[in-house]
């Protein structure tokens, strides 16, 4: 499969998605499905504060402090945007004052 029919094969599928919830929203879903979907956010932002993780061996403090602080701040305000804010913030911060020390060392 060449690189053009990939890109292609993915986009009909999510486009098929989003038509498939545009042409479906005024149906009824059963409670069971309605309470499964709520732990949506709950898992995406699981995966990726775990994807985050796994990045270069030499920031690995930097991730770790970054993720316990976002958690805090998730479990203090119950808000995904103040929690992906916050730990953006403090990685960001974290990595600019790692660099200026490392570039003071040599």
């Amino acid at each position: 499969m060449s690189t053009l029919e990939l890109i292609l094969s993915m986009a009909c599928a999510v486009y098929t998605l989003r038509l498939a919830g545009f042409l479906l929203a005024e149906r009824e879903i059963s409670p069971t499905w309605e309470h499964a979907l709520g732990f949506v956010p709950v898992a995406t932002l699981t995966a990726l504060v775990v994807a985050s993780l796994a990045g270069r061996s030499d920031e690995g403090s930097i991730r770790l402090v970054a993720v316990v602080g976002a958690g805090l701040i998730a479990r203090r305000t119950g808000r995904v945007w103040v929690c992906i804010l916050v730990g953006m913030a403090l990685y960001w911060l974290l990595r600019l004052a790692w660099m200026s020390v490392r570039s003071g060392e040599g």
